[in-house]
């Protein structure tokens, strides 16, 4: 009896040992030999890693801003209003046209008729009513608006790759994790078929280690197809070939700092950088401009048009002309309920002035101008829309500010939960592998708890990148550049490698 009791503990003794040695060879990489699950890892995050070209956060944002088409359609559009300011501005001077006409009449038992007639002709246009005003201020304002819409458009793309980017490099900390619970609960699965080879364990509880090891299996498999499906929808957004290598190269613990919302994050002031910057606002506030100004014009639709014409011509038989001929002529006309009337005066000299005319002509289009009625409603219905709309969206910058504003400061929070997490269950950890080298407690438990752990990192992980994702939306939302608050940034001297 005291023999089998020997041999007993000095199986328990090696059996120590060997968890032990087992254990200290789970802290190593993921390279380390022999480890099946850590080189499938490793190998599906290192593919074609000798031909790959190494992507960082920088090079990845000046691929994708030089890539993209839609930015330089939007860069474009201020190009466009500059044009039609400039087609506006025109409106304001003379119209000017410069004509040549040639006539020869041939008559029978008559004399032939030539004329040469060349003419410059100009119309001023005095009084519109405002209309060219309103013109040339409604593309002024859009042409700041259309600088301002680059902006919030590269700001809103650079959060997009950045987002990504940090996606790819969450998602392969995840395969990294899953294989390190992979490895370790491997680890005990040995242990515990050793243990029922000398009798120590049971059946039951080589079976249940052994269905937590496929569960790690599965966690592992998922986290890779999340990882090649991020990085394939990154090189989507950076516009590179499905089949070009790519190596994104970063680790969000190692090269990135984050730092906690200080004082200037103050709700009240972020609301009002946000009234501010906001492309939103700026639209809307012009929208409301223009609607409020088409809506009096549409109201004295009665307003006369005035302006008045200059001619001068020389007109002869034979070329160049040489007789001179000039004139001048007042126009005016206006709509009274939905009719429009037309008042002209002329006076003509030609001839080298031995020809004088006057002439009047005057017209009434009975009933031609329906439509003043509707365009007064039109403009009306879209003064108070637009006037809503302008309140409207400072309200609801005002909340989402107000809102994103409280998920910054929980996301810092939840990561100081999530480290401290993590922290608790390493060492606690490190109790339990004790107690089950030493058989005072379950293999199962701690297999359990190595899952547990690695869900608790993947927890840390995600309170990070979450932390990220409220830090740019925050920025987005007051209308600063990405970067600005300086919540988030490389650790200096770091290579991303």
């Amino acid at each position: 009896m005291n023999r089998k009791s020997g041999r007993h503990g000095t199986l328990r003794l090696l059996m120590a040992l060997t968890a032990a040695a087992m254990t200290a060879l789970s802290y190593l990489p993921l390279r380390a030999d022999g480890d099946e699950a850590a080189e499938s890892a490793d190998e599906i995050l290192r593919s074609n890693c000798a031909s790959e070209s190494s992507v960082n956060l920088e090079r990845a944002l000046g691929i994708a801003i030089t890539n993209n088409f839609e930015l330089k359609v939007v860069q474009s559009r201020k190009s466009i209003q500059d044009l039609i300011i400039r087609e506006s501005w025109r409106d304001f001077f003379p119209e000017l046209s410069v004509s040549y006409l040639q006539t020869e009449e041939s008559r029978r038992r008559d004399t032939d008729s030539r004329q040469h007639k060349l003419s410059v002709d100009s119309n001023i246009t005095v009084f519109d009513g405002g209309r060219r005003r309103l013109a040339y201020d409604a593309a002024r304002l859009k042409a700041i608006l259309a600088k301002n819409d680059y902006r919030a458009a590269l700001n809103g793309f650079i959060d997009g790759v950045s987002k990504a980017y940090f996606q790819v490099l969450q998602l392969r900390e995840a395969v990294k994790i899953h294989a390190k619970t992979l490895e370790n609960s491997r680890t005990q699965l040995v242990l515990i078929r050793k243990e029922l080879e000398l009798g120590e364990a049971t059946k039951l509880d080589a079976l249940a280690i052994e269905a937590r090891v496929k569960e790690a299996e599965l966690g592992l498999e998922k986290s890779r197809n999340d990882f090649v499906q991020s990085l394939n929808r990154f090189k989507l957004l950076l516009k590179l070939d499905r089949r070009a290598p790519l190596n994104v190269t970063g680790s969000i613990e190692k090269d990135f700092e984050f730092r906690p919302p200080g004082e200037k994050l103050n709700e009240d002031l972020l609301v009002s950088m946000a009234l501010k910057n906001r492309v939103e606002v700026g639209s809307s506030d012009i929208e409301f401009l223009i609607a409020k100004k088409t809506r009096l014009l549409s109201e004295r639709y009665y307003f006369p048009r005035l302006s008045f014409g200059l001619n001068y011509s020389l007109t002869d038989e034979g070329f160049p002309p040489r007789e001179k001929g000039w004139g001048i002529t007042l126009q005016a006309s206006s709509m009274l309920w939905g009719s429009t009337g037309n008042v002209g005066l002329g006076y003509h000299e030609s001839g080298n002035g031995n020809s004088r005319a006057i002439s009047n002509n005057d017209s009434l289009n009975i009933l031609d101008s329906m439509s003043y009625r509707r365009s007064i409603l039109e403009s009306t219905v879209n003064y108070n829309t637009s006037k809503e709309k302008k309140a409207a969206v400072r309200r609801q910058i005002a909340v989402e500010v107000s809102a994103i504003n409280a998920s910054l400061g929980n996301s810092w929070r939840m990561i100081k939960i999530a480290r401290q997490q993590l922290e608790l269950y390493d060492s606690f950890l490190e109790i339990e592998r004790l107690k089950a080298n030493m058989g005072e407690s379950r293999r199962y438990d701690l297999v359990k708890k190595e899952l547990e752990r690695g869900e608790a990192a993947i927890a840390h992980l995600n309170s990070l990148i979450s932390y990220i994702a409220a830090a740019s939306s925050l920025e987005l939302a007051v209308g600063v550049d990405i970067g600005y608050f300086g919540l988030t940034g490389m650790k200096s001297g770091r290579s991303h490698d």
